[in-house]
């Protein structure tokens, strides 16, 4: 019950914009490490480029055609259809997230946000390795943005969940504290860094990490979790106790 409470208060933060593929199969390897799955593809991510008959790509070109005459560009286009999908997938609607990201992808594949996109969809539907993947490949474009470091630190939890292996917790750490270190002033960094460091039982820091969350944002005070590390380790500042997180 513990563990199903906590991955619920895990799930992936919202999508903001950010801004050829060289680096990224460093970090794919990465992704697939310690797993005996075949490397993915792009192919693999973007259900539009999978079409390979004349009747497929006949239709995708019909569509790029009809939908130049509503746009001024592929790239507005584009853009419009992603934010289109972020919309639905912030309510939840991840089948009609998948289609309006094909329809940006047939638009505009430059966009690199579409990457951002799918890497939240994928690890949505638990779908953890397909999310790594998109997620390094929009941080390509995107280095230094701790939104999406932390995204990808989300998906690895998400993973270690599923799959047990420690591989995902330390590079989820790794990830974590990067981010932090771009953005101090991110309660949900430090909490989801509290986690990672119950989990890797480390429960000094975990305290460390939760208090400095709860500073920030009184909302990361979660009891569930507060309650699992006390079966731990006391709260070294004695703010918390069994008594007063029944």
């Amino acid at each position: 019950m513990i563990k199903k409470l906590l991955v619920a208060s895990m799930a992936i933060a919202g999508f903001s914009a950010c801004n050829t593929q060289n680096a990224i199969t460093e970090h794919t390897a990465q992704a697939a490490a310690n797993t005996d799955k075949p490397a993915l593809s792009l192919q693999d991510i973007i259900p539009a480029q999978q079409a390979t008959t004349p009747e497929e790509k006949q239709k995708q070109q019909e569509f790029v055609t009809r939908h130049l005459d509503r746009f001024k560009s592929r790239r507005m286009a584009g853009a419009f259809y992603v934010a289109e999908a972020q919309r639905t997938f912030n309510e939840g609607k991840t089948d009609s997230t998948d289609i309006l990201l094909n329809r940006a992808w047939l638009m505009d594949s430059t966009n690199h946000d579409i990457f951002w996109v799918y890497g939240l969809t994928y690890g949505q539907q638990k779908e953890y390795d397909k999310a790594i993947y998109a997620l390094y490949y929009a941080l390509e474009f995107d280095k230094e943005n701790p939104r999406l470091l932390t995204d990808i630190a989300t998906s690895y939890l998400g993973r270690f969940y599923e799959e047990s292996n420690l591989d995902d917790l330390h590079q989820s750490r790794k990830l974590l504290e990067e981010a932090a270190r771009l953005d101090k002033d991110n309660p949900s960094i430090f909490y989801k860094l509290a986690v990672n460091s119950y989990y890797l039982k480390e429960y000094s820091k975990a305290w460390e990490y939760l208090h400095q969350s709860i500073k920030q944002d009184k909302k990361q005070e979660d009891k569930t979790f507060i309650s699992a590390l006390l079966e731990k380790q006391q709260d070294p500042e004695g703010i918390y106790s069994r008594q007063n997180v029944q």
